[in-house]
């Protein structure tokens, strides 16, 4: 027997504390083998979001439908989305379990990440924005994420707060509307227009509101502006959204984008990466690195968790490299800030030097 749609009071059980919507009037019931529980926000070109499973003890997941009046223009840039989602393999980026393209109602099926976005895990707190070891880990978690987006050769071009997801595992980097391929395969179909392209605004990189063609360094400029926006739990340039795009890229060309919340270990990072001209940024792979060089000794208590490292993540020498420095600062940390750890660390010297001396004095008796 199909089990029955849980009231919708009763969801916050199954979705957590993310805020969801109930079915609207007219909304489908199922969708494919997909019973719809509750809303999302409505996402790019017109399309709904739902969280729905196919049983109860089944995963949730996410559905995102195309309504069945979607021209081909639409359809065309939704399958280059699904697409452009299933190139990305990474822990931090929801896996596409499923796709109906040729429905009437066209629709694809991601893992739903229990979590809150970062506007809504703001909007919770009571004391603003995230403290220096928050917005160590965010600025971490999100750059690993980039990093196995653009390893795809697939640029995000709406990195925003709503679109990262804070679990009790990891930061993922969802919704994947207006990507763009920059690889060498082209297929047919896939030109999104500027105007289609545009994203947010407050968290659009210059070029991306002159409609120039992208890079990664857009993605660049995107996470420089979430970071500035995380540590002072509003936006660094309109914070009441009332400027116009062409006022706001003004401002943007003036350099008027305050980063006075923004803890000085970070200051620097994020300066680089708001910088104007897109190929004076610093690149995914320096970020990291001046992020950990320049944060390793901070330990505030935190409510979003460590970046994880999984097997998958080791796939070049950058992210090896990354990798190291990263659990090479939580040693440093755990023996510099605890006594446990340091009268361990100095136990480990003693027993070292002791074993190296014996060494030496066995040496020393042999050649002479």
């Amino acid at each position: 027997m199909e089990e029955a749609v849980p009231p919708f009071e009763e969801l916050t059980n199954l979705v957590g504390s993310r805020r969801v919507h109930p079915p609207e009037h007219g909304d489908p019931a199922r969708i494919g083998p997909y019973t719809v529980l509750c809303r999302l926000p409505r996402g790019g070109q017109g399309a709904d979001v739902f969280v729905a499973r196919t049983d109860a003890p089944g995963p949730l997941v996410v559905v995102k439908c195309l309504p069945d009046t979607a021209g081909e223009l639409t359809r065309r840039r939704f399958a280059r989305e699904v697409e452009n989602a299933a190139r990305i393999k990474s822990p931090r980026v929801a896996r596409i379990v499923a796709q109906e393209l040729d429905a009437p109602s066209p629709y694809y099926v991601q893992e739903y990440v229990l979590g809150l976005p970062l506007d809504e895990f703001l909007a919770q707190r009571e004391h603003g924005g995230l403290n220096a070891e928050e917005l160590r880990r965010i600025a971490i978690g999100l750059l690993r994420a980039l990093r196995d987006a653009h390893a795809a050769k697939v640029v995000h071009r709406d990195v925003k707060p709503g679109n990262i997801i804070i679990s009790d595992k990891d930061v993922y980097l969802v919704d994947f509307g207006i990507s763009r391929y920059i690889g060498a395969e082209r297929p047919d179909g896939t030109v999104t227009s500027g105007l289609a392209g545009f994203g947010s605004k407050l968290f659009a990189s210059p070029e991306q509101l002159q409609g120039l063609p992208l890079t990664e360094a857009s993605d660049v400029y995107s996470w420089g502006m979430v970071i500035a926006y995380a540590a002072g739990a509003r936006h660094p340039v309109d914070p009441d959204d009332e400027l116009s795009p062409a006022d706001y890229w003004m401002e943007l060309r003036a350099g008027r984008i305050d980063l006075s919340p923004v803890p000085h270990n970070l200051l620097d990072s994020v300066t680089h990466a708001l910088r104007f001209v897109p190929e004076r940024r610093p690149s995914l792979s320096d970020l990291a690195r001046d992020v950990e060089q320049s944060t390793r000794w901070l330990g505030q208590t935190s409510e979003i968790p460590s970046p994880r490292t999984v097997i998958g993540d080791l796939r070049s020498v950058d992210s090896v490299l990354e990798a190291a420095r990263y659990h090479r600062s939580r040693l440093e940390r755990a023996i510099g800030e605890t006594r446990i750890g340091f009268g361990a660390a100095l136990a480990g010297a003693v027993l070292l030097g002791s074993l190296v001396g014996l060494v030496l004095a066995v040496l020393f008796y042999v050649v002479f």
